[in-house]
């Protein structure tokens, strides 16, 4: 708690720090003092829920517009048996806060390592085991999805991948931002660099973009390059990346907003001959002029301002003829 309390303190007013995650995977203490801790959601309810909401409450002291990113325990929620059981988290409402608060956010990680005790022998999951572990992400994302939505909150996957060669990497990173797209939740890759990190099982290899030798890896940053929506002037239903027919899918629904609406659709990795695009506004296609669109240095940008809030649109992206 003392800890927190001067973390938070000192980064007060930073408009660089937009919340705090408390406990990187946190383990149920001692089972043998209370064996209720062996079972999914018990430790989130009565441990942790009152412990961030300590945190939080002390943390509002100091900056009352940053957030709490509040992370379940990994075991016994995850249970790595008949390819990764996922139980729901035990949290009866954002610790520290009503339901639908806009200052906290559901957050968790997923590694097919944690499917099986034996899939990551090398320290990244297997190629041949490709359909076991997209329906270990499935699993877990869509649940963590479902818990988010209980509590009224959003959900950000805050670490995936931690992955070392090429083929396990790609898999890897795709599967698991695939299925966050699915979900429209948010994600971030571990880890940037290695900074001799003694947290991982990656030894003296390279969990980040960088080999040790600082060439970089460029599998991996084509695979976290992935088109998404940036921005939109609404509310985001779907969004898909379909990585077989390098295609780019995305709707939402218009509100009325200034602001353009932005597309990230890397012409260096995805659209080497640039891009081919429709916007759709209540199924009528929309003219490059009538919505000033532009595509620049990997950004689409378009303007939907002069049509009716609640409007449908839906924008589909392909690769040019080169």
């Amino acid at each position: 708690m003392n800890y927190w309390d001067k973390v938070t303190a000192r980064f007060a007013g930073n408009d660089y720090v937009v919340g705090y995650d408390p406990l990187n995977e946190p383990f149920p203490g001692n089972p043998t003092r209370d064996l209720m801790n062996l079972y999914p959601g018990h430790f989130d309810l009565n441990y942790l829920q009152p412990l961030y909401a300590k945190i939080f409450e002390n943390a509002m002291k100091h900056d009352s517009t940053k957030q709490l990113w509040f992370e379940p325990v990994p075991f016994p929620d995850i249970l790595p048996i008949f390819g990764g059981q996922v139980s729901s988290v035990g949290f009866s409402n954002p610790p520290g806060a009503d339901i639908g608060s806009p200052l906290h956010a559901l957050n968790d990680h997923t590694y097919c390592c944690q499917a099986d005790a034996n899939e990551c022998l090398t320290g990244e999951p297997k190629v041949e085991d490709a359909d076991m572990c997209l329906q270990f992400h499935h699993r877990r994302l869509d649940t963590r999805a479902k818990d988010a939505e209980r509590l009224g909150v959003p959900f950000i996957v805050t670490e995936f991948g931690a992955c070392l060669t090429e083929g396990p990497c790609t898999q890897e990173i795709t599967q698991v931002a695939q299925v966050a797209d699915e979900n429209l939740a948010g994600w971030a890759y571990w880890q940037f660099k290695t900074y001799a990190d003694l947290t991982t099982s990656a030894g003296t290899g390279s969990e980040g973009f960088y080999n040790n030798d600082g060439s970089l890896q460029e599998y991996k940053v084509k695979a976290l390059g992935r088109p998404y929506m940036m921005y939109t002037q609404g509310t985001l239903s779907k969004m898909k990346y379909d990585d077989d027919a390098n295609t780019f899918h995305a709707e939402f629904t218009l509100a009325k907003a200034s602001a353009e609406n932005v597309a990230f659709l890397s012409q260096d990795y995805y659209f080497n001959c640039g891009i081919d695009y429709t916007v759709s506004v209540n199924g009528s296609k929309v003219s490059v002029a009538d919505m000033n669109a532009s595509y620049q240095a990997n950004y689409l940008s378009f303007d939907l301002s002069s049509f009716s809030a609640g409007s449908s649109v839906v924008i589909d992206v392909a690769e040019a003829s080169c």
